[in-house]
């Protein structure tokens, strides 16, 4: 177990390829098939699709690569180029348009991820792991999984939405944009800081929301969902049972959606109570601190708030799509509970820079995790019970400070079908431990659809 300094190295080959990506597009995606206008990459079916679309069926096939090569820093700077792979199967059924049943919508999606992230060895400490991850599709297992399979209706007059299946609870609640590759820059955050209890997307679990339309500017959204650790294992990617649940997880959340001065808001205030049991981080019942799991309290639920703000600052007269927009993101845990105490993200993005390029973006972000000083007390107290002071000794344990992630990147959207995104990210005290230097990355997601 080594902390490496820094090395000077080449990453002229990689960086070139990153460029030559960006670049190269313009010159030689010129025929019918890397169209600009190109929905699909394997295009209509000679008319089929769109026939099967009006119908009420569409179907989705994409997928998703991030490549990643640490420059410098972090746990292990011998520097590698690692690859995260998503494939996405899913199909859409327009019921009303099927069978006639009004405002009726359902889906089913499978999904398969493989490869191996860069975070587990070289920007971040095995022993600990990063908070973040710099690849966001590398996690939950190279599996196959069932990944959505719902049905939702609305009932128009009442102002009412139900849905119900299997699905994750970053769809409906929580839920922000992922235009970075970095996970704590990506999707729904609460999943990131208690992973154990809330799913994002690859998993699922059983579950039902019901959304009420206050007015045409709000709404307010309840659910309950499955509480089943089953879930996450690798051989239960298709799990339909509930044997194995551990209660339910309450989300609640009210949805805001004003415009200033004719700019786009969106502003997101939830809350979630989980009837869960769960272990305190520190002390036992009677307050005084303990190591042993078996000797610490049991506390009969756990809870979680959140904020996210999504505003758009400036528009084009000619594309209000365009301009710059910002994006807030927190979350606090409960400090009994939770080893990560919350999270808190901001994220700036323009949208159509350049007059050719009205569809593309770039994007700024910085995420923090911040964690819970009752985990550090502990983690002290073993160590001066152990007598290891030596952070190379395989039996210390490594003390978490907070973690910060940015990234700066651009997506180059070429078609609805083609999409490149290259990325330069900086990590601090990658899993929390100021031991390590502060890591660079560049990456590179790519997205399909075929």
């Amino acid at each position: 177990m080594k902390y490496l300094p820094n090395q000077t190295k080449n990453k002229t080959i990689f960086a070139l390829y990153v460029l030559t990506v960006c670049i190269t597009p313009t010159y030689i995606y010129a025929d019918e098939f890397y169209s600009q206008n190109r929905q699909y990459l394997l295009g209509d079916w000679n008319g089929k699709r769109n026939n099967l679309s009006d119908q009420g069926i569409d179907f989705n096939v994409s997928f998703t690569n991030e490549t990643a090569t640490n420059i410098d820093g972090g746990f292990n700077d011998d520097s590698t180029v690692r690859n995260a792979n998503q494939w996405t199967f899913g199909t859409t059924l327009d019921l009303e348009k099927l069978s006639g049943w009004q405002n009726t919508e359902a889906k089913i999606s499978i999904s398969k991820r493989e490869g191996r992230s860069l975070s587990t060895d070289r920007i971040a400490d095995p022993r600990t792991g990063q908070f973040s991850n710099v690849q966001e599709i590398s996690g939950r297992g190279p599996v196959w999984r069932l990944s959505q399979a719902w049905i939702q209706k609305g009932f128009e007059d009442q102002g009412l939405t139900v849905k119900v299946g299997r699905m994750n609870m970053g769809e409906d609640f929580n839920s922000a944009p992922c235009e970075s590759q970095n996970l704590t820059l990506c999707g729904a955050q609460v999943g990131k800081t208690v992973s154990e209890l809330w799913y994002n997307w690859p998993i699922t679990v059983w579950a039902a929301n019901l959304k009420y339309d206050l007015n045409p500017t709000s709404s307010l959204s309840v659910g309950v969902y499955e509480s089943n650790p089953e879930n996450t294992k690798k051989s239960k990617g298709f799990n339909l049972s509930t044997d194995g649940s551990k209660g339910v997880l309450i989300p609640i959340e009210f949805v805001w959606k004003p415009k200033f001065n004719g700019l786009n808001g969106l502003y997101r205030f939830g809350a979630f109570y989980s009837s869960a049991d769960a272990l305190d981080v520190l002390n036992d019942e009677n307050g005084q601190a303990q190591l042993s799991v078996e000797q610490r309290e049991v506390h009969s639920g756990k809870y979680n708030t959140w904020f996210v703000a999504q505003q758009q600052l400036t528009q084009h007269q000619d594309n209000p799509k365009r301009g710059l927009s910002v994006l807030l993101n927190f979350n606090i845990n409960d400090k009994a509970t939770s080893e990560i105490l919350g999270s808190q993200q901001i994220a700036l993005q323009y949208k159509g820079m350049f007059d050719a390029r009205p569809n593309d973006s770039m994007s700024l972000g910085v995420a923090r995790t911040e964690v819970n000083k009752r985990l550090r007390t502990r983690q002290k107290l073993e160590n001066e019970l152990n007598q290891v002071t030596d952070v190379q000794d395989p039996a210390y344990v490594p003390i978490q400070y907070d973690e910060t992630n940015v990234e700066l990147n651009y997506t180059f959207n070429w078609s609805p079908s083609i999409m490149f995104r290259p990325n330069i990210q900086y990590v601090h005290q990658a899993g929390g431990l100021k031991e390590l230097n502060d890591a660079w990355v560049i990456g590179l997601t790519t997205r399909l659809n075929f």
